[in-house]
């Protein structure tokens, strides 16, 4: 089973390792996650390296990470879209890597600009334009828009360009990065409430949380009881 903690997510439980106050429900994720050893990977990005901007929680980031990632890291986003366009289907190996490192964050400069586009029509008009547009700046042929990874992406930046519901935040390009990058392999993703409803919204497929106590104190319910339910998403 892989899991993946969004970089507020890990961050509560890193602050949970550290006995700072507030963080017992992001402690029972915690001990969910180790009580299943070896069924479960939860592993590190340059997405977390990116937000972490080498802080006080990166020791606590690397500990944690180790165990729990056992050796493996999320592959570097443009790697991930390209190789997984390239297979036309979802394999291990063009998501999940041994060569990660806590110094190389995630570049997002090929995708700046995408949710300024002055996008128009309906959702499916839009998340069309966004996945073309996505997909050009990357230098792939259309066929690529075939790709998981250019699907979820443009239907975030529709959801997110009909559905103004609070103030754009720095994050927020990360963010539909990472769930698109993401998503398509996870068994589970925790993160903030405004993803998991859009991610919701959209049909993703994925089993999400927030941060919100009760969905966090049900993520570790669901750890301790499902163990993973199925398998991993992926081939080879």
């Amino acid at each position: 089973m892989l899991v993946y903690l969004d970089q507020n997510y890990a961050s509560r439980v890193a602050k949970h390792l550290l006995a700072l106050p507030g963080q017992e429900a992001f402690g029972e994720v915690w001990q969910a996650l180790v009580a299943l050893g070896e069924r479960v990977v939860v592993p590190p990005s340059p997405f977390h390296v990116l937000e972490l901007h080498g802080g006080y929680l990166l020791p606590t980031f690397r500990r944690m990470f180790s165990r729990l990632g056992r050796g493996w890291w999320v592959r570097p986003w443009q790697d991930v879209a390209r190789r997984q366009a390239a297979a036309g289907a979802l394999r291990r190996d063009d998501f999940l890597w041994r060569r990660g490192s806590w110094e190389e964050p995630a570049d997002l400069a090929p995708l700046w600009g995408l949710l300024d586009l002055d996008l128009e029509g309906d959702f499916y008009a839009r998340a069309a334009a966004a996945r073309a547009w996505a997909r050009a700046r990357l230098g792939l042929a259309p066929a690529a828009e075939a790709a998981p990874f250019f699907g979820l992406l443009g239907r975030l930046v529709a959801f997110r360009s009909l559905e103004p519901v609070r103030e754009p935040r720095a994050s927020d390009l990360v963010d539909v990065i990472m769930a698109a990058t993401v998503v398509p392999y996870a068994n589970a993703l925790a993160t903030d409430r405004y993803l998991r409803e859009a991610l919701t919204r959209v049909g993703a497929g994925v089993r999400v949380w927030s941060g919100r106590e009760r969905e966090v104190r049900a993520l570790a319910g669901w750890l301790r009881s499902a163990g993973g339910g199925p398998g991993s998403r992926m081939t080879g």
